[in-house]
């Protein structure tokens, strides 16, 4: 299915958000090789990759990508707080 959706997203420009990756660590190996040799990739195509810190995450897809981190809050009111707080009256009343 993550190939379906990557090849599509390099021809349509969509965006494709692989979750959990560090699961399925060979298949990375496989789309830095992809992203490596493809030829045409529309400009507005973007891959967001989620995983957790591993030894074995290819290094080359680490080296072609902005980084971005997330710290858990500490605590689960802290985690409640975080979670909802993009959530105002003007949303709710919408929905």
């Amino acid at each position: 299915i993550a190939r379906k959706y990557v090849t599509t997203g390099f021809a349509t420009g969509s965006w494709v958000l692989l979750q959990n990756t560090h699961l399925g660590l060979k298949y990375l190996q496989e789309l830095e090789e992809t992203l490596l040799k493809v030829e045409e990739v529309n400009p507005e195509f973007r891959v967001w990759i989620t995983a957790e810190p591993h030894p074995k995450f290819p290094i080359g897809l680490l080296q072609m990508s902005i980084k971005f981190t997330n710290e858990a809050p500490v605590g689960m009111k802290a985690g409640m707080k975080r979670a909802f707080a993009w959530i105002n009256q003007d949303m709710l009343d919408s929905v």
